[in-house]
């Protein structure tokens, strides 16, 4: 093709052409597309992102992740199209927003920032649309009827390759998409496999379909560059133009012409003569040099690197967001490609054309072809052959024929085709059950779990594709597989019966957000707060103002005890062991403080006669031959229990409650997370962030410890509790399996929390079982008993074999059930005032209640809560008392103990 000379292709393209959107009456359906490649598989998406919209997941370890951002937020910046990064908990999220007009929620504006300005303003999402996909609150029961009660469903589109000669990705990728259609089956329609190739590509062996969608857009003419514009930008325009423009076309691989360093070499040969201009429209991802592995074994990729960096230097290459190939087959007369690629076939649309194909079939084998297709190209080995065939230029040659007898003529309605294939659904649907978000959560992120245990067991030659699947970089360690079959460090478990001397007690922890004043609401409102809690002892933090500019803080403890009359407190002022500029802590309490310990992080406290709010006798001790009565008499009445006689006369009961606010400087997520936060450096392992942290707190949570294991030591039979803001998560809490679900970002064993556990201390949030009494089962099935098996009797070493799979069976489920909890019941205690998914925060528990749990005093847990201002919490804990507005940017954590 002779043409005039090229601008610089790094001219911008021009505005897209878009068609209008509608929402074909036969689809109700929201398309996710999880995105593991580069802007080459776009085309094949774009048809039913166009019509129906939907939310694109990519990859955080996608190398082209902020090039395909980018793109679909200039494609659609209404926010038709959502991208969001690849995890089961944004996932889960998108699909729960196509509830919230079947629940009547409505989107809200961010909360008052941590400053207390009070300023409202709506979140900008990765696509620079407003609004959050997470932020919701319940629309006033007077508009029952604003909203329909119907909603979309979900279609998850796959363009990787299911074949498992290329690797385990597609399909762990798929499995696990399934595993979320079985768990949502009434929000989540089909799992359909598209491919990102056609006729040719032997990786695409798991399409569903011949369909040709790459081809729509195209077809539709809504592409963002049509074949004019390629001659505009990547052809000679001026000065002597060359004889022959060519198109040059590579797949990627050890077989493409890319890794043939003498094919690329005759190229830039024949380009010097003048005669000749070859512009390279490779695959977008091999011009992300960044991407390559420069350590691989077979040194393919140090090839491709090296070539692609010759090709970028010597050559013209085509822009990466010029993605689809059809407006360059259209505008080239003369193409060369890979023959094991679906390059050739897809010219063939726009035969007659000259189609020079490079032959290497060294590691694909024979694949079939038909020998029609095989008819319109020209074919070639050696550099020797390619330099013949272009000395001499064959006959153009071929017709669409071959192309349409594969995929049937092009109409532009082919995404339409597809999901009639596909058997998408006509009308929206009503849920017949109310979609339980963290609950599904966990069952999904023990599913992940298994099936990442399963595809690495089947697959062990490419656990890092599997990896990939899920979300994370192939050398992530997050199941280690020396490890799969270890469980994580499990919470203590106490028990929900009566234990003691049946005393009922309350115990709360509240960071009360300096001094109560902060929040803009006056100090009483903090009283509230602790009031409304139930609760008869309390440890606060955080109780004076802020400093003023000569650095002195108010202290406000006093002033609020005039808001709790009849209460007790103990100034736990700054310490010795402590740094920084803290600011102090304190105890409040319904009961008589009758000692401080001697570092103050805990105070004595004296529990007998005091009148209970849900009681009407006062609380009481009794002997052990009372405690069968008192049990005895509880159970039998409906009404509160009748004052005790005053002839028995009680043994007095203490307990000890420690207290204490560790510092909150450098703050270890955030590092993490790579949050700003006070020009803190950022990490990149947990074993940076616990290294750190045992610097930040090690010692002052190691004074903690000794002074609750001195108490315990001097006085076996008090109870002995603690409560404090760690300013540092639980090791309880960042484990694989949050990691999983996008809770957090690396499995951390949190050092302050750990030091505790192995004191004996008993994280009171993690203890807590809502049924223990629950048969544990294996799914929905239960266990048949071993005489009822095969109809008849078994012989014993049958019976012991069954046994010991159902005690497997069962002892795996209780872990499953334990590791779900982390998800099910995530107990955020930081922060109350933000969206859960802001970027500039991190939603974390890190104010605890512990409990030293022993023979010599047992307690038990009745129950354990997250207090916020609301009904219900933003992270599904219900709250049993409300307080508006809430004061602090905190929320708090109430345990109920029997003592």
């Amino acid at each position: 093709m002779s043409t005039s000379a090229s601008t610089s292709s790094s001219e911008p393209i021009p505005v897209p052409h878009s068609r209008p959107r509608s929402t074909h009456p036969n689809h109700k359906v929201k398309i996710f597309i999880p995105c593991h490649y580069d802007l080459s598989q776009v085309e094949t998406c774009a048809p039913f992102l166009d019509r129906y919209g939907g939310v694109v997941f990519v990859y955080d370890w996608n190398v082209a992740k902020d090039v395909i951002t980018e793109y679909y937020r200039r494609q659609y910046p209404d926010g038709w199209v959502k991208v969001l990064p690849f995890s089961l908990r944004n996932i889960m999220d998108s699909i729960k927003l196509l509830d919230h007009r079947l629940d009547r929620y409505d989107p809200i504006p961010t909360p008052m920032s941590p400053g207390g300005q009070g300023q409202s303003s709506s979140t900008t999402l990765a696509n620079g649309s407003s609004g959050s996909i997470n932020s919701v609150h319940s629309v006033s029961s007077n508009s029952s009827d604003a909203y329909p009660k119907k909603q979309h469903q979900v279609v998850f589109l796959l363009t990787a390759s299911m074949n498992p000669d290329y690797g385990t990705f597609g399909l762990t990728q798929k499995k696990i998409l399934e595993a979320i259609k079985d768990a949502l089956p009434e929000r989540v329609r089909a799992v359909n496999v598209i491919g990102h190739c056609m006729y040719g590509c032997a990786s695409c062996s798991g399409v569903e379909h011949k369909v040709p969608l790459y081809f729509t857009r195209y077809f539709n003419k809504s592409l963002p560059y049509t074949a004019s514009d390629v001659l505009s930008l990547y052809t000679n325009k001026t000065g002597t133009p060359p004889l022959h423009t060519v198109l040059v076309a590579p797949s990627c691989g050890s077989t493409s012409i890319i890794a043939q360093k003498p094919l690329i070499q005759l190229f830039h040969r024949l380009e010097q003569t003048g005669k000749w201009k070859f512009v390279w429209k490779m695959h977008p991802t091999s011009l992300h040099l960044d991407g390559y592995d420069l350590q691989d074994a077979s040194g393919t990729e140090q090839r491709e690197y090296e070539n692609v960096k010759f090709i970028l230097k010597h050559f013209t290459v085509t822009q990466e967001e010029h993605a689809c190939l059809l407006p360059f087959m259209e505008a080239f007369e003369i193409i060369i490609t890979d023959l094991h690629s679906s390059v050739p076939f897809i010219a063939t649309y726009f035969t007659p054309k000259i189609i020079l194909s490079y032959f290497n079939d060294a590691d694909y084998g024979t694949p079939e072809r038909h020998q029609e297709f095989m008819d319109q190209l020209n074919t070639f080995v050696e550099p020797e052959e390619l330099e013949a065939l272009l000395n001499h230029l064959p006959t153009p040659k071929g017709d669409p024929s071959f192309f349409h007898s594969q995929y049937g003529h092009v109409d532009g309605e082919e995404d339409l085709r597809f999901g009639n294939l596909a058997g998408w659904p006509a009308e929206q649907i009503e849920p017949s059950s109310v979609f339980q978000y963290r609950q599904a959560m966990g069952q999904l992120a023990v599913s992940w779990k298994g099936i990442w245990k399963d595809m690495t067991t089947t697959y062990p030659d490419d656990v890092e594709g599997t990896n990939n699947a899920l979300g994370f970089d192939a050398k992530f360690p997050l199941l280690d597989p020396a490890k799969s079959d270890q469980p994580m460090t499990l919470p203590r478990v106490l028990p929900r019966d009566r234990q003691a001397a049946g005393i009922e007690l309350r115990i709360m922890s509240f960071n009360i957000w300096n001094g109560g004043l902060s929040g803009g609401h006056p100090l009483e409102q903090t009283a509230k707060a602790i009031l409304a809690s139930g609760a008869d002892v309390a440890g606060l933090q955080e109780c004076s103002s802020t400093q003023n500019a000569a650095g002195v803080r108010r202290y406000m403890l006093p002033e609020l005890m005039q808001y709790l009359p009849g209460w007790y407190y103990s100034d736990q002022k700054l310490r010795a062991v402590s740094t920084g500029p803290r600011n102090p802590w304190g105890i409040v309490s319904k009961f008589p403080i009758v000692e401080t310990t001697e570092l103050g992080f805990g105070v004595k406290i004296q529990l007998n006669n005091h009148y209970h709010p849900e009681e009407t006798d006062a609380y009481h001790s009794f002997h052990q031959q009372q405690e069968e009565e008192l049990h005895h008499r509880r159970q039998s009445m409906n009404g509160p229990l009748s004052p005790i006689s005053r002839s028995r006369r009680p043994t007095t009961r203490f307990m000890y409650l420690f207290n204490c606010h560790l510092y909150y400087f450098p703050y270890q997520p955030f590092q993490l997370l790579k949050i700003p936060y006070d020009n803190q450096p950022f990490l990149d392992t947990a074993e940076q962030a616990v290294e750190s942290c045992l610097a930040t707190r090690g010692k002052e949570i190691e004074s903690v410890i000794h002074e609750i294991q001195q108490v315990a030591a001097q006085e076996p039979e008090v109870p002995i509790f603690l409560t404090g803001d760690f300013n540092e998560p639980s090791h309880l809490d960042w484990t694989p399996l949050s990691v999983l679900t996008g809770l957090h970002p690396v499995p951390v064993s949190w050092p302050c929390t750990e030091k505790l556990y192995r004191a004996g201390m008993v994280d009171l949030w993690r203890a807590y079982r809502e049924h223990p009494s629950s048969p544990v089962t294996s799914g929905s099935s239960t266990f048949s008993s071993l005489s009822g098996l095969h109809g008849g009797s078994v012989d014993i070493e049958t019976k012991r074999q069954q046994q010991q799979q159902q005690q497997q069976q069962q002892e795996q489920a209780q872990r499953d059930k334990q590791e779900r909890d982390v998800i099910e019941r995530p107990g955020f205690t930081w922060t109350a005032l933000k969206p859960e998914q802001d970027p500039s925060d991190h939603y974390d528990r890190i104010d605890f209640i512990f409990g030293l749990h022993r023979e010599s005093s047992p307690i038990a847990l009745k129950e354990v809560a997250i207090r916020l201002g609301e009904e219900q919490s933003r992270v599904g804990e219900k709250n049993e008392k409300v307080c508006r507005p809430w004061p602090s940017d905190h929320r708090a954590v109430v345990a109920t103990v029997l003592l």
